[in-house]
């Protein structure tokens, strides 16, 4: 049997996306969540196992690491997409949110892969994949801190890649737009895909295909992969 697969973020958009298509194929994942879906029913019908995860605080996160490491003694990767969004409160509040953000975003990923690696290393050609995005090397004027966390994450890619080469891999995956929110009004379902030389808003399969290549190429460590249509091109 394949040794499992923990995604991080795994119940809603490209973790729950994700989550649904190595299921579909017979591969056993774990996936850690914040906030209860109905989709989490579905996941376990099919397989998955659940754990509640609350990365907003280091108390959370260590508990997420003590329990999974304790439960799991083999993973064949792991997909840091655990991810919060939120534009820039500014005055008082913007070094709480930028805190929040780089917890989520950063700590996750060096804390987890740490206290996992012995997992990683117990299985072949093993893996991990920190979702960053798009700005991170771009920047963004009302998500500073957005940005800066997944510019960070990049940073920190490059660094597991120096401390865990060779026996365990790792990439980041730097997505665009992939697919849009419910709450996206119809102004901004217009305009986005204009930001892109290929003009479309392309699903959550290309994220995955991605994720596929960069957890089985056994030639490829410490890149940002980026996964965003030739914006650079539009660019003046």
């Amino acid at each position: 049997m394949n040794d499992p697969i923990l995604i991080t973020g795994g119940a809603t958009r490209l973790g729950l996306a994700l989550a649904t298509q190595y299921l579909e194929n017979d591969q056993p994942v774990v996936i850690t969540y914040r906030k209860y879906r109905p989709e989490i029913e579905t996941l376990k019908s099919k397989g998955a196992k659940i754990l509640y995860a609350d990365f907003s605080s280091d108390e959370g996160i260590y508990l997420a690491a003590e329990s999974l490491s304790a439960e799991h003694s083999r993973l064949k990767s792991i997909v840091h997409n655990a991810s919060t969004w939120r534009t820039d409160p500014g005055h008082e509040m913007g070094l709480h949110n930028l805190a929040l953000m780089m917890r989520i975003h950063v700590g996750v990923s060096m804390i987890l892969t740490d206290a996992l690696a012995g997992a990683l290393l117990a299985s072949s050609n093993a893996s991990v994949v920190n979702i960053s995005d798009y700005v991170a090397g771009r920047g963004s004027a009302n998500h500073m801190a957005y940005a800066a966390s997944k510019s960070a994450l990049v940073n920190l890619t490059k660094s597991q890649a120096k401390k865990y080469s060779p026996r365990i891999r790792i990439n980041a995956l730097c997505p665009a737009l992939l697919e849009f929110r419910e709450e996206d009004d119809a102004t901004y379902r217009f305009e986005a895909p204009k930001k892109s030389s290929l003009g479309i808003v392309p699903g959550f399969d290309v994220a995955i295909e991605a994720i596929l290549y960069l957890q089985e190429n056994i030639y490829t460590t410490g890149i940002a992969l980026p996964l965003d249509g030739g914006r650079p091109l539009k660019m003046p």
